[in-house]
């Protein structure tokens, strides 16, 4: 099978730089640590700490975050946003010392991809 290169009608892409953060402590979306880069690196203190992805990303563009802590870090799309269709303001987990690439599906919604 052939793959095309206009596999999507826009092409991806990641905004920002590079950052590292530290998760906020509080476990709720109100509490979490807001992403300011296209590539995080993140550190947690406490299981489920948590971050925030970025505000008003266009359909398509990018957010890797690498949870380089050995506990499992809460993600957390923005007010009304939800992640793989899951519950508005819902936080997915993304496991300790894994990185997870998000893409924008626009209105603050994003689809996660995980590494197992």
């Amino acid at each position: 099978m052939r793959i095309t290169k206009n596999v999507l009608r826009r092409r991806p892409r990641f905004i920002g730089a590079y950052a590292t953060a530290t998760a906020g402590t509080t476990q709720t979306q109100a509490g979490a640590t807001a992403l300011t880069g296209s590539i995080n690196f993140v550190t947690t203190g406490n299981a489920n700490d948590g971050v925030l992805l970025p505000a008003n990303y266009a359909r398509g563009d990018m957010v890797t975050i690498v949870n380089s802590s050995g506990a499992a870090l809460n993600v957390y799309p923005r007010t009304g946003g939800a992640i793989n269709n899951g519950s508005a303001n819902a936080a997915k987990a993304l496991a300790a010392n894994m990185t997870g690439l998000y893409i924008s599906l626009g209105s603050e919604n994003w689809a996660a991809v995980l590494s197992a």
